[in-house]
């Protein structure tokens, strides 16, 4: 979307991102913003570009986290986090929260990317994987390093993300790829330093009765053919997502979606034995495969063949499929 009027501009970005206030445009003859961005479940994406030097204050935050990013190459993005001064560049992003005061002077033509979510996502995310209760507002340390860790992380992940927007082919209209790349981005955050790292660092080891395991395992075999998420596994069990994954680990030798991928391809392995009116590609996307090359090639390292080559086995030449 594009506009050339500060009234729009400002109703664009409080809709997507915050609360926002266009306090000053040193061209307003020659004004525009250009923005685009999709939704990642609870998460929101987006990329925005003025046109002429402007000073952007965001209004209440609360409730509220957003990562910002400046466009590698282009001028470097000035924001006055309370007493602090913050340029993002290609070597450094930003951390947004409640507590903090901000103003942000963007030079013409330098693109900022923004994730934006509730703090409540990241509340249910720590209560689920740590078993921590976060009281009070989170606070980041505003300044990210890109260079290294969960910094570095974020900006390959935004750097897919734009991609795909100009793409107009969204990896988010993938359920399985959008349900993966919300959750990476909520845990990558939760990985930079703030108020809440100190507890995750001194998190307790949940133990996991074995019933749980077999209750995980019996719930996927249910559910095989449909999408599974570790957050849907926990609601079944009760238990954080890293306290169900070191139980599988200790108990099974796996973990819970090495298993979910095994029934899913012994499911398939069955089919295409026993049913010789379906095509390899049908029986795939009835397991729960949506990407037909990465099926064949799982099917092939468990099996030794192509899915294909069992179905022709079993039944004579394929009609099609991979």
């Amino acid at each position: 979307m594009a506009t050339e009027r500060v009234d729009e501009a400002t109703e664009f970005l409080c809709k997507a991102i915050v609360p926002v206030r266009v306090t000053r445009v040193s061209k307003p003859q020659s004004f525009r913003l250009d923005m685009n961005g999709l939704r990642l479940g609870r998460l929101f994406f987006g990329y925005n570009r003025f046109s002429t030097d402007t000073i952007v204050e965001p209004g209440a935050m609360e409730g509220r986290v957003v990562i910002g990013l400046g466009d590698a190459g282009k001028q470097p993005i000035c924001v006055e986090v309370d007493d602090e001064r913050v340029r993002m560049s290609k070597e450094f992003g930003l951390a947004l929260s409640t507590a903090d005061y901000v103003r942000n002077w963007r030079p013409s033509r330098a693109g900022t990317f923004a994730l934006s979510m509730s703090d409540s996502v990241l509340r249910e995310r720590l209560q689920e994987v740590a078993g921590i209760s976060h009281r009070g507002p989170f606070s980041f340390v505003p300044r990210i390093d890109l260079r290294q860790g969960p910094g570095k992380l974020l900006r390959s992940l935004f750097q897919t993300l734009l991609a795909d927007l100009e793409n107009e082919a969204p990896s988010s209209n993938n359920i399985l790829l959008r349900n993966m790349i919300e959750d990476a981005l909520i845990s990558i955050v939760l990985g930079l330093p703030g108020n809440h790292s100190a507890g995750l660092r001194h998190a307790p080891v949940e133990d996991v009765a074995p019933w749980a395991v077999r209750r995980a395992e019996e719930y996927m075999v249910a559910q095989v053919a449909d999408p599974v998420t570790l957050s849907d596994l926990v609601s079944v069990c009760g238990c954080s997502r890293s306290a169900l994954y070191h139980a599988f680990k200790s108990s099974r030798g796996y973990t819970p979606m090495q298993f979910l991928m095994a029934r899913r391809l012994e499911l398939a392995h069955e089919r295409l034995r026993q049913e010789p009116c379906a095509t390899a590609t049908e029986i795939a996307l009835a397991c729960g495969f949506s990407n037909q090359g990465r099926f064949a090639k799982a099917y092939r390292e468990q099996f030794g063949e192509l899915p294909s080559e069992t179905h022709a086995r079993s039944h004579g030449p394929r009609r099609s499929g991979p």
